[in-house]
């Protein structure tokens, strides 16, 4: 049976591509990207891969590639927000093709991605919610929470990880405010302990929900929210947040790849901050640890024993590095090089470099220094030194 993943230049779409390909499945890739030669299209467990630029050209692909299936469906891994949201409103067309990542109902999965929906069927589920406001930055909205605040895009598909700002004074939110045009929560800004998520998967419309193990987000990227992690079983302290966030899961009807993060507050509460609906950017550290889930989500389509795969394999302890980023930190001074090179010794994987399919790796480095050589051509011009 084939497998199509879709997603974009990231190493969440390459994490998928390789967890299947190390199973023998080499997938159909559609990237949405504009760039000339993306990166991840150099893996070698991919079939054939596609490279777009829009939404409908992806969808486009799905639908033509479909004549060729000769009655027999495809299963479909979105690693985007917004490419998730488009299966979604597809739903009722793409499912005689695919077996689809979402809900029984067309447009629920979009419907539940506005952060103020997902926030109110937490609070339904007894999740533990920051207080929050949904407001456009175009309005005069009175913002009854205490700062500081963190803010960010309403619909995580219609904004970027730019546009998410911690905001401490009113000076710093009108600024805000004058930059950015779009609609966004006004959250609440948690004392953090750690970050964490339970990456996994939901089957059944939520009635099977495998969570293996959490990930603590020991070092977050200044860019991304993925981050230097420690991926491990699951002890004691979360059992209450794992039960809720499985009834949680079963009120939304979703099926398919998926996270959940929170924070542990320091007074020891766990905060439910959101979902995503599609495969987690950081997830490799899931197939890292010993279960892998885009495989169990084949094998649940094509009639494997995706409950024997998940009993033979066990949860071990990793850390998962995501080195570009990383590097980033130490390069602007915010890690030092012997802290980043004493994190590497630990690291059981890497999100982009991998010994068994290097080609990905080496692209992106290639790419990395260029972009590198041209911001200091650009610094050392504008300052005179040509």
């Amino acid at each position: 049976m084939n497998v199509f993943v879709i997603g974009g230049c990231h190493h969440n779409a390459l994490g998928v591509i390789r967890s299947l390909g190390e199973k023998g499945i080499r997938p159909y890739v559609v990237i949405q990207s504009d760039e000339e030669k993306p990166y991840i299209r150099l893996s070698r467990y991919i079939s054939q891969y596609w490279i777009v630029a829009s939404e409908q050209e992806v969808l486009a692909i799905l639908k033509n590639e479909a004549v060729h299936f000769h009655g027999e469906k495809a299963v479909l891994i979105t690693c985007a927000d917004n490419l998730s949201s488009l299966v979604d409103m597809n739903h009722d067309e793409l499912r005689q093709w695919y077996y689809l990542p979402g809900t029984d109902e067309q447009g629920r999965v979009t419907r539940l991605m506005d952060k103020e929906v997902m926030s109110q069927l937490g609070r339904e589920t007894r999740l533990l919610v920051p207080m929050s406001i949904a407001c456009s930055v175009e309005q005069e909205t009175i913002i009854d929470i205490p700062l500081p605040w963190i803010v960010k895009p309403l619909v995580s598909k219609d904004g970027a990880k730019t546009d998410i700002e911690r905001i401490y004074t009113a000076e710093q939110w009108k600024k805000y405010s004058k930059i950015h045009r779009l609609d966004v929560l006004v959250q609440q800004l948690i004392d953090k302990d750690f970050e964490f998520q339970l990456i996994g998967l939901s089957l059944r419309g939520g009635e099977d929900v495998i969570i293996p193990g959490v990930s603590h987000v020991i070092r977050p990227s200044a860019t991304t929210n993925t981050g230097f992690l420690y991926y491990t079983s699951l002890d004691s302290s979360f059992q209450e947040v794992l039960a809720r966030s499985e009834v949680f899961l079963r009120k939304t009807g979703y099926s398919g790849l998926f996270s959940i993060e929170f924070l542990r507050g320091k007074d020891g509460k766990d905060y439910f901050m959101e979902i995503n609906f599609r495969n987690d950017g950081n997830a490799i550290c899931v197939t890292a640890a010993g279960i892998n889930l885009p495989y169990m989500w084949y094998l649940y389509h094509t009639d494997g024993d995706y409950r024997r795969e998940l009993a033979e394999s066990q949860v071990k302890s990793v850390y998962v590095m995501p080195e570009f980023e990383d590097l980033s930190l130490v390069i602007h001074r915010h890690l030092s090089l012997f802290s980043w090179m004493k994190d590497i010794l630990h690291t059981s994987r890497f999100m982009e470099f991998d010994r068994h399919d290097m080609k990905p790796f080496w692209s992106l480095l290639a790419v990395s220094i260029n972009r590198w050589l041209k911001k200091l051509l650009h610094c050392l011009s504008t300052n005179g030194y040509e």
